[in-house]
């Protein structure tokens, strides 16, 4: 059976703020949108008139996601983006998830193609809801404890500026603030792309496939108080990262980690050497590292 991912792990964080990087907030500015569906731009271009953005592969142009909260830091380190659209015209949500236990080791990241016009109406959208100025997030933090912060990242016109609000997926308006309504009517908005963007803006989905993998591994010291027992298997002798090396974050190459991550479940140990750890999986994506 399939479920949707879930919306919002809860995750500890202190207050919202907003911070940006750069001489200036960047601005709708009148853009003209190139109509989705049509030849146009090509992706990782931006057309006259329109918002401009970075435009390469590793670039993220927009980050949706949730950060912090009250969960175990192996939880913390394999979030993802909810929404992540890259400049050279990619984007990467999560795919629904099988209801088995153990699930997966790796999670299912897919991917598709999106026009110049569709980034362009998510910018605009971003715009609309006055996300190219700083807000005002003060939330819930003296009634609600432990929640996550809703997180955007917008880069466009030279700049990036970030929103980040607590608990907003928990009450986006609970101190009446225009601004928390407006970021949570953006995040619903963009990260349902079939409403927020041209149809014939977006291609087909296929499964994300990441050139490395951020791995933290933990060594295993107690093997009891397991239902299903799990399964131990070797950890490559040619691997170019060590687990002893990965306690707190490593990056290996996917060639080198596919092959065992491929097929492995939650309940799935790596022997290196003579010590067994447990290993959080995230695939790479643009933006992120150790």
């Amino acid at each position: 059976m399939l479920a949707a991912p879930l919306a919002a792990p809860l995750m500890l964080a202190a207050c919202g703020d907003d911070s940006t990087v750069g001489s200036a907030a960047p601005t709708a500015g009148g853009s003209t949108l190139p109509p989705a569906g049509t030849d146009g731009p090509s992706p990782g271009t931006t057309p006259p008139g329109a918002i401009d953005h970075p435009t390469g592969a590793d670039d993220v142009v927009l980050w949706i996601g949730y950060e912090g909260g009250f969960v175990p830091v192996e939880i913390a380190f394999q979030h993802l983006p909810a929404l992540l659209v890259t400049g050279d015209g990619r984007v990467v949500q999560q795919g629904p998830q099988i209801e088995i236990h153990p699930g997966p080791l790796l999670p299912n990241l897919q991917q598709r193609t999106i026009t110049e016009g569709g980034v362009q109406e998510l910018l605009a959208l971003a715009a609309e809801h006055g996300l190219f100025e700083a807000g005002d997030y003060e939330g819930p933090e003296a009634t609600v404890a432990d929640a996550a912060h809703t997180v955007v990242r917008i880069s466009a016109n030279g700049t990036t500026i970030e929103h980040r609000a607590y608990a907003l997926d928990i009450d986006p308006d609970v101190t009446g603030s225009e601004d928390r309504a407006r970021l949570a009517a953006f995040v619903e908005r963009a990260t349902d792309l079939q409403t927020a963007v041209d149809a014939d803006a977006l291609g087909a989905e296929e499964p994300y496939e990441a050139d490395s993998y951020r791995i933290r591994a933990t060594v295993v010291t107690d093997d009891s108080g397991y239902e299903i027992e799990p399964t131990v298997v070797d950890w490559p002798s040619t691997a170019s990262v060590r687990l002893a090396d990965a306690v707190e974050c490593a990056v290996v190459p996917a060639d080198e980690a596919a092959p065992v991550f491929t097929g492995a479940t939650q309940l799935t140990w790596f022997r290196d050497g003579d010590v067994t750890y447990q290993v959080a999986v995230v695939p790479s994506l643009p933006g992120e590292s150790c």
